[in-house]
């Protein structure tokens, strides 16, 4: 059996992209829409794996669910980290097992907006274009080359300067004794 197909043991009884219970038979993850038949493992998201430090904020979360501020620090600790999807799959996987369960609703709707909120200012920040090629830009250099131009003739080496009158040299310098 390959690992694309659906079977009931162990690991592969689980959606491998969102960790979902699979039914036999059916070709696509009623959760996220993975289609099985089209799944390689080597294409999987790495970033979706927590780190040690996460997993351990993870449980203090756990231990003291109705404690707010570590809720907050480990969605904090996964922004900063880059591990968003990690923490919205452990808010996912609590709201399997507590499907009623109001805090782990609220911190997955954060979790979302912030993502969200993330994929719109990288969007805006790749779309403005840096000042080099802005039309002010190019005016700025179009005006300091003139003005190097300008400087040049006025006081560059092909000017020609009155000259002034050297002294004498056939005159005699006094000595004094």
């Amino acid at each position: 059996m390959s690992e694309s197909e659906t079977s009931t043991s162990g690991e592969r009884a689980l959606c491998p992209k969102c960790g979902h219970k699979r039914t036999i038979g059916v070709p696509a993850c009623p959760r996220c829409g993975l289609r099985f038949a089209l799944w390689r493992p080597s294409k999987a998201n790495l970033r979706a794996i927590m780190t040690p430090a996460g997993e351990d904020l993870w449980k203090k979360v756990e231990t003291n669910w109705q404690d707010k501020s570590l809720h907050d620090e480990f969605v904090k600790f996964c922004l900063q980290s880059n591990q968003l999807p990690s923490a919205g799959r452990c808010y996912r996987d609590r709201l399997d097992r507590f499907p009623g369960d109001a805090t782990a609703s609220k911190m997955q709707a954060e979790i979302l907006a912030k993502a969200t909120l993330g994929m719109i200012v990288q969007k805006r920040q790749a779309a403005s274009a840096p000042f080099t090629r802005s039309k002010w830009f190019w005016v700025i250099i179009l005006v300091a080359i003139a003005a190097a131009l300008g400087a040049a003739f006025l006081w560059g080496p092909g000017v020609t300067r009155p000259l002034r009158p050297s002294p004498a040299t056939d005159v005699p310098i006094p000595f004094s004794r």
